[in-house]
């Protein structure tokens, strides 16, 4: 019986021991190890019964007492483990305070050969960005960039991106919003942030499919795009049929140059997308925006009308390496000075194939009406990009410029882009 009962108690000893006692909240809970007990509970139990079946009383029960003197040490292991537990817990749940941290580099080498003068070859540390993201509580998200920008010169276009013509590079934030998540049927958000209008102002630069932003955007919505501060609300979405209808309205200060030549007084933006699935690997996007506001110093009134289609055909669990989409955006702008109006119009048709998981073509033609001291503006960008991979993108751009009773401009642009961290490149 003795042998029998030393191999019955060394089997359970041996189940206990497996039972971790030191490890952190994230590698065992306690209603694992709850369970663990009372699996080992009910295995010494049979093991009990066994041995009282074949021999005495007295040897039962001694065995008996062993056995609770086996659990109530597997019971003061469980409250040690609880207690280590949630220490650890509390130092860990620490790093939820912390934000995600991203960065994203953007460097441009280019070959310039304008229709008049020089040509030459420079390079530029286009853009270097910092995110901070983070949840701030249940029900609201907070999202900060930080961004570090330097010009660049398309030949025929002068200054591209960046600053105005004697500037400096400056270190200045992009966006910086917080939102609020799980209200019901609508978005809201409030802060500085990219407006909702057209196909990519809210892209992030370094995330575009080309180098550069199209024509139209550029003279009409501003180097960066149209960035200004304010509230955005995200309406209710309403489903007819096989489509889905979007509405948001933004109110912002007009202080956006291209627009509203640095204003203090409101602006209002009302943009509409209805959404269309055409089949389980291609839909249709239309949209629409509107954008007015005012600078009664400079007696300006400000009307900008935006209409945008997307096409896109995405075969399902294909979509890494097979992937079509063409899109295009025309601008409509009034700037009326009271004895003076500026009148325009222009845009872009883009089109994009991935051939495979790594590298993706793509060609943009842009026009440009007379806008300002503007003219007629045709510009050709085909450009080529190779994902190394989903942290390093590598991209060859050609663009060819053709202002009106001007000659002919050309770009060569090799571009590198590299991110680190969660939130690689901000498109939406």
């Amino acid at each position: 019986m003795g042998k029998r009962l030393f191999i019955s108690l060394g089997l359970a000893a041996a189940v206990l021991a497996t039972t971790p006692i030191g490890v952190s909240a994230q590698e065992t809970k306690a209603d694992s190890l709850e369970a663990r007990i009372r699996e080992l509970e009910a295995r010494l139990d049979s093991l009990l019964a066994e041995l009282v079946r074949g021999r005495a009383d007295s040897a039962a029960r001694a065995a008996a007492a062993e056995l609770e003197a086996l659990r109530e040490a597997a019971r003061a292991a469980a409250g040690e483990q609880k207690q280590d537990t949630a220490g650890t817990s509390r130092t860990s749940n620490l790093n939820i305070l912390n934000p995600e941290i991203s960065v994203t580099g953007d460097i441009l080498g280019l070959y310039v050969a304008p229709a008049e003068g020089n040509n030459y070859v420079t390079a530029v540390p286009r853009e270097f960005e910092f995110s901070f993201q983070a949840a701030l509580d249940p029900y609201t998200r907070t999202k900060i960039f930080v961004a570090h920008e330097e010009d660049f010169e398309i030949a025929g276009l002068g200054e591209e991106e960046g600053e105005e013509e004697g500037g400096h590079p400056a270190v200045e934030i992009e966006e910086g919003y917080i939102y609020w998540v799980g209200l019901p049927g609508f978005g809201l958000k409030a802060g500085k942030f990219r407006h909702q209008i057209g196909l990519y102002n809210r892209w992030h630069t370094h995330a575009l499919l080309e180098v550069d932003r199209p024509l139209a955007t550029v003279a009409f919505l501003g180097e960066d795009g149209l960035i200004q501060t304010g509230v955005s609300i995200d309406l209710p979405v309403l489903m007819l049929g096989p489509s889905t209808q979007n509405l948001t309205v933004e109110a912002t200060r007009g202080s956006n140059h291209a627009l509203f030549e640095e204003g203090k007084e409101p602006s209002f933006l009302a943009s509409f997308t209805s959404f269309w699935d055409l089949s389980a690997a291609s839909y249709l996007q239309l949209g629409a925006t509107g954008v007015y506001g005012e600078n009664d110093d400079a007696g300006l009134r400000s009307r900008l009308l935006e209409l945008d289609f997307s096409f896109r055909w995405r075969p399902p669990g294909r979509g890494l390496y097979k992937d079509f989409a063409l899109k295009g955006e025309w601008y409509f702008a009034n700037k009326d000075f009271g004895e003076e109006e500026m009148k325009g119009n222009g845009g872009y048709l883009q089109a994009n194939y991935r051939l495979n998981r790594r590298w993706v073509l793509g060609a943009r033609a842009d026009f440009l009406d007379d806008y300002g001291e503007q003219p007629d503006i045709l510009q050709l960008v085909p450009a080529v990009s190779w994902w190394q991979s989903e942290w390093v993108r590598l991209r060859l751009q050609y663009n060819y410029v053709k202002p009106k009773n001007g000659g002919d401009n050309h770009t060569v642009i090799a571009q590198v882009v590299w991110a680190v961290g969660p939130h690689k490149h901000e498109t939406y």
